[in-house]
């Protein structure tokens, strides 16, 4: 069986079988940490004491003495200290309900019940045993929920075991700075790890006090064979002063003696005692007396013990802690009490679990739309596409291949496959383990329909390589495309239409039912935050009803109004009238271009221009403000193109004025938001790829966090490049933000060095470190050839690649580059 799967079965097993025995776990841990330190908390009590004498009572004096009317006398327990009065054990003889007395040992005055303490811890012992219920149902629940616990703390030991043995210290080192799920967490893992040895040992040694089978066989397993012997005395008759005087020569003076009476006549006299080097109180020797005469019918001291008959005399001693003495009694304690907890933070973990927002994975489905997104492109649409499935009343899972495995895929029809390129067709950071899974397995795909929409950028020269990987593997493995792989050249929206439309064909739907999701968005203000620097960027702000998060997208679509869209044509040579064939008819150039696509160059023809011109693609900027800014802010720097004139669409934004209306979309980025968990934070930006950043620490300045934050960023100019310095500076008054780092790359005077963001890295990796080692997360946002490339290779440099894939792995490194 493969690694993946043992872990898999084990974490299963563990939750299932640790949240259907939380509540009784709960109980005996709690107890069970209070009884370990029953012997001490009990001899710190102030109690009844008696004035010790030269000789206890013998038998034959102290028998009679103890009787009380009504009442059978079962157990007389002589404690080790002088001063100690003697315990007797009584069952009434209606109520057959059974009572303790305490007795002068060298009068036999009985003095009246036990301490309140002793019937404190007798309660306690009740309530850890039985639950407080009748002995045979209350041991089958605590006997059922320890074997279940030894099952669990099996399969949580196997869960949280290390990829790595090297990496033990992580293992088992407290990580600072967590905070709500991540440290229930830590808690929950570190406790069960620390403490795995003391509660493994309570939970094996549980059941032998709950089940006849589990002690037979553990007996059988471990006791020496011995002939069986009748243990009776010779007579009914009982000599009281004969057991007086065996009792004097095998136990001096007689302390620290338990004598369990005779059921019925002719029955021996069975006694537990403690020899003078007894290494704890539970080390017992036995013996067995001849009631007629005295005689020692059988005798086993404890330190002639070995073997399985050791183990099995110090059962309870293994189960309290005892048997290490006072460090094993405070150990035990501890790990009981632990354990207690292992049912709040379990459950609690479980159910905070369930509750967070999952992938629609439920029941059964014709069609897995699985994507593999790195800025939440391949994500976004798949969520209008499985809505737009669900309309027509057709089942979809909606799925990230990061939780995907090779062999789900043939419980689908067909799979729809979502796959954008990283760069230079690297996969993006979420798919990286999903496709060295798919590239190792041998799944037989032969039933299954498949069909791949490759998002990528025709920049690089690997356009869309991942998914042309995807592509041919699953076609590896026998799958049947179910429509050709198109590739999509940075989000163009006509490309992903005419994909819909195959689909819609091939699988009978209906396009009138898919939502574009694009919406209208009204500027409410726009500034220039460094003006005649001749790379201006623009602070734009819009109003949206829509909801978002801290590290979202926002999508333009960069349409030209008429006037426009004629001057760039007229430009070229066309009047912009010239008709154009569509779907649905006839449009005029001037319309084809402002709508479905990007400024082209020059052509000798129509049809040239249209064939060499690109499709529109929708443009992505990183939102810089929280949600409850109820604005959307954005960090636009104005592109001038080598013809002179501005970007489709920063030139768009750069140029809106208050009052316009743009058609935009919402695209979360969930590999881009803030952790749960209150762990530093480490971001790292260039340019407008502070963006995000503003959005962060307005949304931690709200939720007011104490984990510290680190904003390391790089532009040219400190005299002109430095944006929103006032909001940033006040970041760093209040606490908000711990650390600000600037790299400027350039200086007016050409005297000063340059230097970029990656550069401050190095000289500052004892304070990375201390901030991972406390569970921080690293951001990058920003060029993808300019911050994306060095950051990553200075933090090669520093980490080294096995901790960054580490990171990657854990989703602590998180990347937003364009």
């Amino acid at each position: 069986m493969s690694k993946k799967w043992v872990q898999r079965i084990s974490f299963r097993l563990h939750q299932w079988l640790g949240l259907a025995s939380a509540a009784v776990l709960l109980i005996v841990g709690a107890t069970g940490g209070l009884l370990a330190l029953e012997d001490q908390i009990t001899a710190a009590w102030p109690t009844e004491k008696v004035a010790p004498q030269t000789q206890i009572l013998s038998t034959a004096k102290l028998l009679p003495a103890l009787q009380l009317p009504g009442k059978q006398l079962e157990r007389i327990y002589l404690e080790t200290d002088a001063d100690e009065p003697g315990r007797a054990l009584y069952r009434d003889e209606q109520s057959k309900q059974r009572e303790w007395r305490i007795f002068n040992p060298y009068t036999g005055d009985v003095l009246g019940n036990r301490p309140a303490i002793s019937e404190f811890f007798g309660d306690v012992m009740a309530l850890h045993r039985w639950l407080l219920m009748p002995n045979s149902i209350g041991s089958l629940f605590t006997g059922t929920a320890a074997i279940m616990a030894i099952i669990f703390l099996i399969a949580g030991i196997i869960r949280r075991a290390p990829d790595n043995w090297r990496n033990v210290k992580d293992w088992l080192v407290w990580k600072k700075g967590s905070s709500g799920r991540h440290l229930l967490w830590q808690w929950h893992a570190l406790l069960g790890t620390w403490f795995f040895i003391p509660i493994f040992i309570m939970a094996i040694t549980g059941p032998w006090f709950a089940f006849d089978w589990y002690r037979d066989g553990v007996r059988s397993a471990l006791e020496t064979p011995k002939p069986k012997q009748m243990l009776k005395s010779s007579s009914a008759e009982v000599d009281l002063d004969a057991v007086w005087h065996t009792l004097q020569s095998t136990i001096p003076n007689g302390h620290f003696a338990r004598l369990y009476m005779p059921r019925k006549p002719g029955d021996a006299l069975n006694v537990r005692y403690l020899d003078a080097d007894a290494p704890h109180h539970h080390a017992y020797s036995a013996l067995s007396l001849d009631l007629a005469t005295g005689k020692i019918l059988s005798q086993q001291r404890y330190a002639d013990l070995s073997g399985g008959d050791f183990i099995l005399a110090n059962i309870y001693a293994f189960h309290t802690g005892l048997f290490f003495g006072l460090p094993g009694r405070i150990i035990w304690s501890l790990a009981g009490l632990a354990f207690g907890s292992f049912a709040i933070t379990g459950v609690w973990l479980f159910f905070n679990r369930r509750a967070r927002p999952k992938e629609s994975v439920s029941g059964k489905a014709d069609t897995l739309i699985a994507y593999a997104s790195q800025s939440g492109t391949a994500a976004a649409y798949g969520k209008r596409l499985q809505s737009w499935f669900e309309q027509q009343q057709l089942t979809t899972h909606l799925r990230c291949v990061s939780k995907l495995q090779p062999e789900e895929l043939m419980e689908y029809r067909q799979v729809l496959l979502l796959a954008s390129t990283y760069g230079e067709g690297q996969p993006p950071d979420t798919a990286l383990a999903f496709q060295q899974r798919l590239a190792q397995a041998n799944t037989a795909l032969h039933n299954v329909q498949v069909a791949v929409l490759a998002f990528g950028d025709s920049q690089y020269k690997q356009f869309c390589a991942f998914g042309h990987w995807l592509s041919t593997r699953l076609q590896e493995l026998g799958a049947v495309p179910l429509i050709p792989i198109t590739e999509v050249d940075r989000g163009a929206e006509q490309t992903i239409s005419q994909w819909n439309q195959s689909l819609a064909q091939r699988l009978q739907l209906s396009l009138d039912k898919l939502d574009s999701g694009f919406v209208e968005a009204t500027v409410v203000e726009q500034r220039c935050l460094n003006p005649d620097s001749g790379r201006e960027v623009y602070d734009v702000q819009l109003k949206l009803a829509d909801e978002w998060q801290a590290g979202d997208l926002l999508e333009l679509m960069p349409t030209l109004n008429e006037t426009s869209s004629r001057q760039h044509l007229q430009q070229l040579g066309f009047t912009g009238d010239e008709a154009v064939a569509v779907a649905d008819g006839e449009l005029p150039l001037w319309q084809v271009q402002a709508l479905t696509k990007e400024l082209g160059g020059k052509a000798t023809s129509i049809a040239q221009y249209l064939q060499q011109t690109p499709d529109l693609a929708v443009r992505s900027y990183s939102i810089a403000s929280a949600p409850s800014a109820k604005l959307v802010r954005l960090m636009v720097r104005k592109v001038v193109l080598d013809n002179g004139c501005f970007g489709r669409a920063s030139g768009l934004l750069a140029n809106a004025q208050v009052g316009d209306s743009l058609s935009v979309r919402l695209k979360p980025h969930q590999a881009f938001r803030l952790p749960e968990q209150d762990v530093p934070l480490i971001m790292i930006g260039a340019g407008t790829g502070l963006a995000p950043y503003l959005g962060f620490l307005e949304q931690l300045q709200q939720s007011q966090r104490s984990s510290r934050t680190w904003l390391l960023f790089g532009e040219r100019y400190a005299d002109s490049d430095a944006y929103y310095g006032d909001e940033l500076a006040q970041y760093l008054a209040n606490g908000v933000l711990s650390k600000l780092d600037c790299a400027w790359s350039r200086s007016r005077d050409n005297v000063a060095r340059g230097q970029y963001v990656q550069q401050l890295l190095a000289p500052q990796s004892r304070l990375l470190s201390e901030y991972l080692a406390q569970g921080a997360h690293i951001f990058v946002c920003g060029s993808i050839d300019g911050i994306g490339v060095g950051v990553h290779q200075a933090l090669v440099e520093v980490l080294g690649e096995t901790q960054l894939n580490a990171l990657v792995q854990q989703g602590r490194y998180h990347r937003d580059l364009y």
